[in-house]
């Protein structure tokens, strides 16, 4: 029996756990289904913190990229006090994660954890018109398919449906969502995602990736700047701020972050 040092946090639903102490690659995605599992500490994913690196490193069950998850570090981040520094009444910081090719940017102020979303390489590049109310948006670690609720309705066996989707558009990543979506007075998410080498799939209560992959949609990858809430099936917003500086274009998510527990688990 294995003993881990754990925290558990909700970044605006989503449960994430997150592993302090080092397990190999090859052994991650075994111990996450485990602890997600309904006998043990439950969650909707599971990455792999180490906070004595520089920049402090998050390795997620499956090398796919999470900004909730970044968030989630973030957090832990702060209240371990490493790898952050305060900056303008906050903490600002850089964390190195699985499915982004350079560090991302933290910040921690106003009650909020905000992560930087890395985005692709050319401006729209990541963003394709599958069909009417259809649109497929791929980001470095991830990939979502992102569907208008009124014209694609949720499905009862989302799982089915979602592995039907990825089929037919021969969709390929370490994780993929299936974002339904409506975008009228306010903008919601139901966001189903399949993470690969754990065959998991999840209907989240919350998705990082998920609501920036709806700004992108929207605004076809062309929206910047541009400032969108949007609201998680945990009844909480997840903001999405797209920023852009000559020819420079950034993309954060923002939101408060709830640790609700922390100690150790048995695998």
């Amino acid at each position: 029996m294995r003993t881990l040092r754990f925290y558990k946090a909700v970044p605006g639903g989503n449960p994430t756990i997150l592993i302090l102490d080092p397990v190999p690659a090859g052994d991650r995605a075994a111990v996450s289904r485990v602890l997600m599992g309904a006998g043990h500490l439950q969650a909707e994913q599971v990455g792999f913190l180490d906070l004595a690196a520089r920049p402090v490193r998050l390795d997620m069950m499956g090398g796919e990229f999470c900004g909730n998850a970044c968030r989630a570090a973030a957090a832990v981040m702060a209240r371990e006090g490493s790898g952050l520094s305060p900056h303008e009444g906050g903490l600002r910081g850089e964390l190195s994660v699985s499915g982004a090719e350079a560090p991302v940017g933290l910040r921690v102020e106003g009650g909020e954890c905000w992560a930087q979303m890395p985005l692709p390489g050319e401006p729209g590049m990541g963003v394709r018109e599958l069909g009417p109310g259809l649109g497929l948006v791929r980001l470095p670690g991830i990939a979502h398919i992102c569907l208008d609720e009124e014209r694609h309705p949720f499905p009862g066996d989302f799982a089915g449906a979602a592995a039907s989707l990825r089929a037919r558009f021969d969709v390929e990543a370490e994780a993929v969502g299936c974002i339904w979506y409506r975008a009228n007075t306010s903008c919601a998410i139901k966001p189903v995602v399949w993470v690969r080498s754990t065959a998991s799939t999840h209907f989240e209560t919350g998705c990082g990736s998920g609501s920036l992959a709806l700004a992108l949609w929207l605004g076809r990858g062309q929206n910047f700047p541009t400032d969108l809430k949007v609201l998680q099936p945990s009844g909480n917003p997840i903001g999405v701020r797209l920023e852009e500086s000559g020819f420079v274009r950034r993309a954060w998510i923002h939101g408060p972050v709830d640790l609700v527990a922390r100690g150790e688990a048995f695998v």
